[in-house]
């Protein structure tokens, strides 16, 4: 009997453990690599836009996130100061055309 109690807790714990790993296959099945990189992408960008101490608004979110894909960098290569540099070059630009036309 106390074998019994043993190994069926014993087993729980093996099917728990297979069901886990189960669920990290399924997530990486399930979210396409084009998907994590955007979610990196963004993540990255409100970095950025926070080092810098701009304001963060989806707008300037996606400028930032759009701008790295154009220069085709890698996602890691975004916390970079050069970037860093190029973001606030263009934040810049923004804002002195934003006061051009108000």
């Amino acid at each position: 009997m106390v074998e019994d109690q043993v190994s069926k807790p014993e087993q729980q714990n093996i099917k728990s453990n297979k069901n886990s790993i189960s669920l990290e296959e399924q997530e990486q099945t399930y979210t396409p690599i084009e998907t994590r990189q955007s979610i990196c992408r963004i993540a990255n960008a409100v970095r950025v836009l926070s080092i810098l101490g701009f304001n963060i608004t989806i707008e300037v979110i996606m400028d930032t996130m759009n701008l790295s894909s154009s220069l085709n960098l890698d996602i890691h290569e975004m916390l970079g100061s050069e970037f860093c540099v190029l973001v606030a070059e263009g934040e810049a630009e923004r804002r002195s055309l934003t006061k051009k036309k108000g």
